[in-house]
Order: C-alpha cells, then structure tokens, then sequence
C-alpha cells in the first residue's frame, strides 16, 4: 500500500508539470494531505483506545468457554485497524489447527557454540513470523461507537491454570503508512476443572493400602466412640476385600445376611497421607505431552482419595500451595474433595526452581513412624529418592507409566504406575 501511494504521488507531479497544472497540484495536495489526517487520527484514537482481556473463573475440560475482548475508546472517531494475536497455551485445543508447528527448538551446545547460535535466532525469526496452532490472528475496526465486544470460543482439554493472552497489538491507520503499538492486556487464567475418575475397590493398591492402614491401627491403642449412655458404640460400613477379618462384626453380619466392618478406627484418619509433588520434572517434552502426564498424577489422586472417603478410610491430602507452602487437609467425603480439588489446582504443577524452599515431605509426616504414604510425582530425582528413604513411613511411590524407566525409586518405597486410562499398575507386577 506504501508503494502504490508513492506512485501516485509521483503520477500527480507528472500530471501537474505535464498536463493540467491546476488539477495536478489539487491531486497532490489531497494525496499529500491524507496521510496527515490519517496519521492524525489514529493517533487521537490510539491515545482514547482501552483493550480488554476476560474469562470467567472456571470452566470443564471438553466444554467450551469464551474469550471476550472488550475494545473501548473514549472518542467518536472511526478505529482503522486494529491488528492482534490472541494465544492459548497447551491446556486448550488449538485455536488454528491449520497452521504449521514451530519446528523443534535447536538442543543447546549441538553442533558448536556457532552453528548453535546460529540455529538459534533462524528459529527466533520463525517463531516471530510463524503463527502456531496455538495462536489465532485478529484484525478488528470501529465506526462511531464507543465499544465494541468480540467473543472467541476457548476448548479445555487438560485441567489445571490455562492462560490466554493477547500479543503483537498493532493499530494501522487507514492508508496502512502508520503501525502503532497498543498497551496489551495482562493474560488472563482460567482454573480448568479435572474429572475425578471411578477408581475400582478390588484394585491391588487399594487393598494393600486398607490392610497396612488397618495393621498400623491395630497396633496402636484405639479408642472407640460412645454413646449418649457412655456405652461405647461403632459405626459400620460394608465389607471390602483386604478388611481386617479382627474389624468384622460377626453378630451384625448375620442379622444383615453379609459381612460389616467396625469403623472404630479414629487413628487411623490420620495414619494414610497422600503427598502430591508438585515440582515440574526437568525431563524434556512437548508441553501436551507434559500436561497429560500431570493431569493423570492429579486426577488419579483424586480418585484415590474419593475411594478412601468412601470406604471409610479418610486420609489427610499434602500439597505445595500458590504461596509455595505445605497445606495439609483432612478429607472425609467426596464434597470436600471437589472443593480441595479446585484449590490445589491454583497452584498446580511449577518449575523444581519456585518450590526449592520447601522438603520433599512435610515435616509433620517425616518422623511418622505409623503412617502410610502414597507419594505422588512426576520423576523422582536421585535427590528426592534419597530424602524418601528417610521416612519412616510405609511408602508407596506413584508416577506415570511413560517416565518410570527414568525414575529414581526409594529403597524403601513400592513403586506404582499411573497409566493413562487413569489405573494403578504394580512396576514388574499385576493391576
């Protein structure tokens, strides 16, 4: 467009020395006097423009939600062009599956220091140039009105933090001569809800867990609930492969035609602790591939956690909070869960680097000698192996099935997979 306008520039001096002068030098005048006005305004409009960013809070995976840009300006001129980039991250589905993927980052130090340099910024230049599947471009105008609000349709695909920004925000001026910077919006997150998944009862970790939770309380003095009348008195609940048979209440059994199970069991509520680790591993990997992986320790620990409250074996949930802390809650039922579920959430998986102040295990449950542990990360590091086998717990270590041969497993710990499907397998063993 710049080119052509010059052109024309230059057909009026021909048309004003060469042929009608007085009609030339109105040609020219005009030609020369639009770029101002033009300039002029844009930059009037610009100064008037405000760009707003919003998601709502939440939102479930596979159930689409809305990105709403909200252009406001404070004057009645018309808005040119303004042109942008709105990106989702690798929680969302892509926002242009057409376009092409960035080509894989250059591995640092390969090929020499040179060529690695080199390899470098070519890919710099391509990551600026190319729009990837996660990035959809923008072009939007306005007349007189004063606001304007587009809505662009978002698809969660892994629960966790999800961030969409907008980038690149450039405001061209109706000859497309001029291109203006516009203060970008601070990129919004929306808290992806996870699915907690149905875990089965008769699985072989459930029923290792419930008989050491219930060895452990049997060694320790229990004391049972009572009444109104001071006589002590038990709750009861359906009997479960791996139970006690000690626990099982014979003479109510036989009234109800099938086995009940005494819930006298107050030390145990704090005996079985679930630790979620959430130190980002350092292992290299697409970030859907990633979000997947973390996305199964999350879910399945939940559905862990559901079982237990429903089977009468609550247990006590440890994560690293936003303000990189350790947070410990009890949970008894699966309402409480949900709620949990959104909170640790905020925090999610982060980078080792943000979470460096904090033990691999919270004190409270170092020098717990009673205790179960189901210890769930990513890759245990050589590092965090260590510090595990200084608990004195009974340990149970979990991590995804894809990065088991590069895990680091406790001398004291039984290592367990997470599959895909969201299931339990024994490492060398059955489900």
């Amino acid at each position: 467009m710049t080119l052509g306008y010059f052109c024309a520039i230059g057909i009026a001096i021909v048309f004003m020395l060469y042929m009608d002068g007085q009609i030339g030098v109105m040609m020219l005048s005009f030609l020369l006097l639009m770029p101002v006005v033009s300039g002029i305004m844009t930059w009037l409009v610009r100064r008037s423009l405000t760009v707003t960013l919003e998601l709502p809070d939440t939102g479930a995976k596979q159930k689409q939600v809305s990105a709403v840009i909200r252009v406001q300006k404070d004057t009645p001129l018309p808005l040119p062009f303004l042109r942008m980039q709105l990106t989702a991250d690798s929680h969302f589905l892509p926002l242009n599956p057409g376009a092409a993927p960035l080509p894989e980052k250059p591995l640092e130090g390969a090929g020499g220091l040179l060529r690695y340099r080199a390899a470098m910024r070519k890919w710099n230049r391509i990551r600026r140039r190319q729009l990837t599947p996660d990035t959809l471009p923008l072009c939007v105008s306005m007349g007189i009105e004063r606001e304007a609000e587009y809505r662009i349709a978002l698809t969660p695909r892994f629960c966790g933090s999800g961030v969409v920004s907008l980038h690149d925000m450039r405001l061209g001026d109706f000859l497309a001569m001029l291109n203006l910077r516009v203060k970008q919006p601070d990129p919004q997150k929306l808290l992806i809800t996870p699915e907690i998944p149905e875990l089965k009862a008769n699985s072989s970790l459930f029923r290792s867990v419930s008989t050491a939770v219930a060895a452990a309380d049997e060694e320790t003095e229990a004391t049972p609930n009572h009444s109104a009348s001071a006589m002590p008195g038990y709750d009861h609940r359906d009997y479960i492969p791996g139970d006690s048979l000690k626990r099982i209440n014979w003479k109510l059994s036989s009234k109800r035609r099938h086995l009940m199970v005494r819930q006298d069991e107050p030390i145990a509520l704090a005996r079985l602790s679930v630790v979620l680790d959430f130190r980002r591993s350092t292992l290299y990997m697409p970030d859907a591939v990633r979000l997947a992986q973390e996305e199964q320790l999350i879910e399945t620990a939940l559905g862990f956690l559901m079982l237990c409250a429903k089977y009468g074996y609550p247990c006590q949930l440890c994560y690293a909070n936003e303000q990189a802390a350790w947070s410990s809650i009890a949970i008894d039922d699966g309402e409480q869960l949900a709620v949990e579920a959104v909170t640790l959430l905020r925090g999610g998986f982060r980078p080792a680097e943000s979470l460096a102040s904090l033990t691999v295990l919270p004190p409270a449950l170092q020098q717990d000698s009673g205790s179960v542990l189901l210890y769930i990360t990513h890759t245990a590091s050589e590092d965090t192996a260590a510090a595990l086998e200084q608990a004195s717990a009974l340990l149970y270590l979990l991590v995804p099935e894809q990065t088991a041969e590069r895990t680091a497993v406790p001398k004291n710990a039984a290592l367990w997979l997470v599959t895909p499907d969201r299931s339990l397998l024994q490492a060398g063993g059955e489900m």
